[in-house]
């Protein structure tokens, strides 16, 4: 795994026309024959207090701004969490229609879905040890295997995240993050949830697309 710490950036701003167009690849880590490609991106930011006290438009505004960039790569999915924060049933269901409805959203086993050119997948769990039990719960009694729970908990994202993208100090792992990093590349953002915008997203592409990955491996 690599990270990188960016400096500060502001909020606004056109998308970029230098980015790079990345080969779509097949959902299985095994036969990446590209390792620069980018096929998923998962961007972790805000607590869900935070995310509670977003208005509808404010939503509406941060999955555009997301979505636009990634889009722009050529990548299939993009996957959204929480950083930290303490799940409650009613409000999770609340916070889950409010994004829905600013997005046009479906919700689909506790999470938003937007179905695109990129689609993108909301979880508002923060907590990503419940997170995986939510996953294994809802699997059948057949033998489990790597392939089929990361199947599960990444739902329906056909691919596990090449890049993540962490809006938080590199001094430590955000708690929403359990099973997603074995063969992720981290780019750590300094830039104030949920302030973001496209050129904060091409700074971390560019630096995923400047990386030599190693899928868990080592230097020898």
């Amino acid at each position: 795994m690599h990270a990188i710490w960016t400096g500060d950036s502001g909020f606004a701003g056109s998308i970029p026309n230098t980015l790079l167009k990345r080969a779509l690849m097949a959902c299985d880590n095994s036969g990446v024959a590209d390792g620069s490609s980018l096929r998923h991106v998962l961007v972790v930011g805000g607590t869900l207090d935070q995310w509670k006290a977003m208005s509808v438009f404010e939503w509406s505004m941060y999955v555009a701004t997301l979505r636009s960039s990634i889009e722009q790569v050529g990548a299939q999915w993009l996957t959204v969490y929480p950083y930290s924060g303490i799940s409650i049933a009613s409000d999770d269901g609340e916070l889950m229609n409010k994004i829905s409805e600013s997005c046009n959203g479906t919700l689909i086993n506790e999470k938003v879905i937007l179905r695109g050119e990129t689609s993108v997948v909301i979880d508002v769990r923060a907590d990503g040890q419940q997170r995986f039990v939510r996953a294994v719960n809802g699997m059948s009694t057949e033998k489990i295997t790597e392939k089929s729970l990361a199947s599960a908990i990444l739902d329906p994202a056909s691919s596990e995240p090449d890049l993540v993208v962490i809006f938080g100090v590199p001094t430590q792992l955000p708690p929403s993050l359990v099973w997603e990093l074995a063969y992720s590349e981290l780019v750590y953002l300094n830039t104030p949830w949920p302030h973001c915008n496209s050129e904060d997203i091409e700074l971390a592409i560019n630096d995923f697309q400047r990386r030599d990955r190693r899928f868990g491996g080592v230097d020898s």
